[in-house]
């Protein structure tokens, strides 16, 4: 959320984000900001949602976005010998940090825990997604820049 002049969120921001808790089922929003970070903590009936906690950036718009800390949601075998991971929330996909940059990962690269596989774009903030454990990317099944809902599969990948 943009600050104005007085350091206070905008009614319109706050209106926006009554909307977004409402249409996803939230119960509760917690915002913590420093000179360059912000805490984002979701909750939904008294459980915390697929990305509980986000640290973000908040650095000038030409600087780099820095890693969330988001793990993909959990992966599930398709029986093949490989696993799909999944979005951990709804945002707008994105394959590398800006559009003249080059993609985080191809298909065919092998991955490390904690490498960033993608980011996901939610309310206006850049989520690194991050490996859980080492694989090779076998498929990467979403195109650049496409709205994504939670759960919506992103990867084909083999462990190891």
């Amino acid at each position: 959320m943009a600050e104005n002049g007085d350091n206070k969120t905008s009614m319109d921001e706050l209106r926006e984000l009554a909307e977004f808790m409402k249409e996803y089922g939230l119960s509760e929003v917690r915002i913590e900001e420093t000179a360059n970070s912000r805490l984002i903590r979701l909750q939904r009936g008294g459980r915390t949602v697929a990305a509980p906690s986000v640290m973000v950036e908040t650095t000038s718009p030409s600087a780099s976005p820095q890693p969330a800390g988001n793990a993909a949601s959990p992966s599930v075998s398709d029986g093949g010998g490989t696993e799909t991971i999944n979005a951990p929330m709804v945002g707008t996909f994105y394959r590398a940090a800006r559009p003249a940059e080059p993609p985080f990962i191809e298909e065919g690269d092998r991955v490390k825990t904690g490498d960033v596989l993608c980011i996901i774009e939610a309310m206006k903030l850049m989520n690194h997604i991050e490996a859980e454990f080492p694989a090779e990317v076998v498929e990467i099944l979403v195109e650049n820049a496409t709205p994504i809902e939670f759960g919506t599969p992103l990867f084909r990948v083999r462990r190891g």
